[in-house]
């Protein structure tokens, strides 16, 4: 991947093999996180074992991207997946777009039983040869509830001995609101894992920019104390949120020739970034003065 000047210059500056804070997931750089390893075990377990249908839910930039391309690059030569990414389709267009990630060409004049058939017919053709299929629909939010429904009835195609089909629906919190609908109930039945992604903690933030700055090359590269205060409390944790914040940081503390990341950087860097990059915040921190001010004060009265 070809690297931009500015990116050239703080990785020669730091002494960095790679960009350790890029924001396109990269399994060399899988954090193991709490969160992030049960997960993974969970459903690499729930998939082994062939499972029926699978959740994992989280916010955006927790990880969820990485996480099912880790899954994927571990899976058994028992599995064949698709993955599907646009989700928004009706249960025929579903069908259709899932046919075509089997590399199996669909008429478009095809109805539904006729997709339908060709969808049996290649699961049945995978059973012969001891294969299961796992459909992961990504951004499963999104989906219509005809649709989740839907995919429920495609469960069902089973042979004497086992199913055929494992389904995981991945998506943010609103997917788990979506299966609270009472109209999935028997979808939700059949849910056996719900697996949900948390943002870091304070802790494991700065672990996380620790690891990664190992793995590119250089695990010295120092935050100040306030430095980490600032990172967590602008990025709640959330890592692709730390990614976008701490790849400016790096630009801007190389610019002024430091080697030690402080609260000024951060602050800095957080000033460059388009607004909304940020975690969500429910009040507007006090400034340093006021905080002091308050502290004074309440020192005063409590001597009074």
């Amino acid at each position: 991947m070809k690297q931009s000047n500015n990116e050239s210059n703080y990785l020669q500056c730091y002494g960095l093999t790679s960009a350790p804070f890029r924001l396109s997931p990269d399994p060399e750089f899988f954090f193991p996180s709490n969160t992030h390893i049960s997960a993974r075990e969970v459903l690499k377990y729930a998939i082994t074992n062939n499972e029926g249908f699978m959740v994992l839910s989280g916010q955006a930039g927790t990880g969820k991207t990485l996480l099912l391309r880790l899954l994927l690059s571990e899976m058994e030569a028992d599995k064949h997946s698709v993955l599907i990414i646009n989700p928004v389709l009706p249960p025929a267009g579903l069908l259709h777009q899932i046919l075509l990630e089997l590399d199996l060409k669909v008429d478009a004049a095809m109805g539904e039983a006729d997709l339908m058939a060709a969808f049996q017919k290649i699961l049945l053709g995978l059973a012969s040869t001891n294969k299961d299929l796992l459909i992961i629909i990504d951004e499963a939010q999104n989906m219509p509830l005809e649709t989740l429904e839907y995919l429920r009835m495609l469960s069902n195609i089973e042979t004497n001995r086992k199913k055929l089909l494992q389904i995981l629906l991945t998506g943010q919190p609103e997917l788990d609101i979506l299966l609270e609908d009472a109209r999935l109930a028997q979808l939700t039945q059949r849910i056996v894992v719900h697996e949900k992604l948390r943002p870091l903690t304070a802790k494991e933030t700065i672990e996380y920019v620790n690891y990664r700055l190992a793995k590119a090359g250089r695990g010295n590269i120092g935050l100040t104390w306030f430095a980490k205060r600032a990172l967590y409390r602008l990025t709640g944790g959330i890592p692709r949120l730390v990614n976008r914040l701490m790849d400016r940081t790096l630009l801007i503390a190389c610019s002024d020739y430091d080697k030690k990341l402080t609260r000024k950087h951060i602050s800095c860097a957080e000033g460059t970034l388009p607004k909304g990059h940020q975690k969500k915040r429910f009040f507007r921190p006090f400034p340093s003065f006021s905080y002091a001010l308050f502290f004074y004060s309440l020192i005063i009265v409590l001597i009074i």
